[in-house]
């Protein structure tokens, strides 16, 4: 056997190598590909659940209370922020219409309970109109001071 000339040797190893680089390429853009797949199922799954989420949100707005309806509006949020579909100008409406949704119920609360001459009542009802009044920049002084005024006259009684 003849041994191998130098540069005969050095275009093998040059060979070997390239081959090397080109297998670990090929099998390198494989693993991209299921990593593709895998990043494209978590972010159809994450699209999904912001749905939901938003579907939820607009049910509770319509049939729930405040309580519930502010757990769906910040469940809503991080859904889509996580999905990379939030809105803030949605957001904000959302939060909007779910206060102003409390702030009706909270007036009907309070005329129930000075029909029922329940001051202590009324005025947590109230309290709550007040806080979520200034909460979306809706208090209106005159009218929390007409409430009280009448609260006043009940504990009169």
């Amino acid at each position: 056997m003849r041994p191998l000339s130098w540069h005969k040797k050095f275009r093998t190893i040059a060979i070997s190598v390239l081959m090397g680089f080109i297998l670990m390429q090929s099998s390198a853009s494989i693993a991209m590909a299921e990593q593709t797949k895998e990043e494209k199922a978590r972010q159809k799954m994450l699209n999904r659940e912001a749905v939901n989420a938003l579907w939820r949100l607009k049910k509770a707005l319509k049939e729930d209370g405040f309580y519930s309806g502010r757990v769906r509006l910040n469940v809503w949020r991080v859904a889509a922020i996580e999905a990379g579909k939030f809105d803030p100008k949605k957001y904000e409406e959302f939060k909007k219409q779910l206060y102003e949704n409390s702030l009706d119920a909270s007036l009907k609360c309070i005329e129930y309970f000075i029909e029922q001459e329940s001051h202590h009542d009324a005025n947590m009802c109230l309290q709550t109109w007040k806080m979520h009044a200034k909460e979306i920049d809706m208090f209106d002084e005159p009218t929390y001071q007409e409430l009280v005024k009448r609260l006043n006259d009940i504990k009169g009684q």
